[in-house]
């Protein structure tokens, strides 16, 4: 069961769906609960871990904590509050701000500056998910 829901929006959840989890890192690409997710281009968190088809219980808006990386197209970038999140399940974690993933949701905290600076570009923060 995800644990890192702070608060739900209307409560829509897609039952059961194929969806895409993150894939670097892993040697399968199958969700985990609390895993930022797509299914197409509709953005969300696995609520449970999947099934052995691969089929999990996404829900598709609410605020979660999620981890983020401090980058974009151009390198390291903070993250504020209000900036848009992408998902690319090639990377790790999948969600960043370079635009070239599947827009997500938008980024309720933010990854300071101070993180960027040393190097820490990944930190978890609240981000709105955007069906």
């Amino acid at each position: 069961m995800s644990v890192n829901r702070l608060y739900v929006q209307q409560n829509r959840v897609m039952p059961l769906a194929k969806a895409t989890a993150q894939t670097a890192a892993r040697t399968t690409n199958q969700a985990l609960a609390g895993d930022p997710v797509v299914i197409g281009q509709i953005p969300g968190v696995a609520l449970s871990n999947a099934d052995a088809n691969g089929k999990v219980v996404v829900q598709i808006d609410g605020i979660f904590s999620l981890l983020v990386q401090g980058v974009d197209a151009g390198g390291n970038s903070v993250v504020a509050g209000g900036d848009r999140v992408y998902f690319n399940p090639a990377d790790t974690p999948p969600l960043s701000k370079k635009v070239a993933g599947i827009f997500f949701g938008y980024a309720f905290g933010d990854a300071g500056a101070q993180l960027v600076a040393l190097g820490n570009t990944t930190t978890a923060i609240p981000v709105m998910v955007q069906a």
